[in-house]
C-alpha cells in the first residue's frame, strides 16, 4: 500500500492510499469515510507542472510545499469516468505503480493522454 496526498479536486484534501488496483481517497471532510476507486475508472492521468499547481485555489502551506517539494515528490492529475478529478502528490515509486495499474486496468497510456487533453 502506497500513500498519496490529495491536494485539490472533487475529493476532500488529505491522505489517500493506492493498492494494486485501487485508490482509497478521502470521502468526506472529516475523513471518517473513504471512497475506493478502481484504476480502471481513470480516463486521464499526467504529471502536473508547478506553474499549473500554483494557479489552484489552495492554502499558503500547500503553495509552499508545491514550490519546494523535495527530490522524491511528484504531482499528478487524474480524471475519472464519472468526470470527477483530483490532483495528488506522491513519491516517484508510487506514481510508477499508479501508471502501471492504469495502463493495465484502464488500457490507457499517460503518454497518449497528455497530448489528447
Amino acid at each position: 500500500m502506497s500513500k498519496l496526498t490529495i491536494i485539490a479536486g472533487d475529493f476532500p484534501t488529505g491522505v489517500g492510499r493506492f493498492t494494486i488496483r485501487n485508490f482509497t481517497l478521502p470521502g468526506d471532510e472529516n475523513h471518517y469515510l473513504c471512497e475506493t476507486v478502481p484504476a480502471q475508472q481513470v480516463t486521464f492521468i499526467d504529471e502536473a507542472t508547478e506553474e499549473f499547481l500554483l494557479l489552484l485555489d489552495i492554502d499558503e502551506d500547500t503553495k509552499q510545499f508545491i514550490s519546494a517539494p523535495g527530490d522524491d515528490v511528484i504531482f499528478f492529475m487524474v480524471k475519472l469516468k464519472d468526470k470527477r478529478r483530483f490532483i495528488a502528490s506522491s513519491d516517484h515509486r508510487t506514481y510508477q505503480k499508479v501508471i502501471k495499474a492504469v495502463e493495465k486496468e484502464a488500457n490507457i497510456s499517460p503518454v497518449l493522454t497528455s497530448t489528447a487533453a
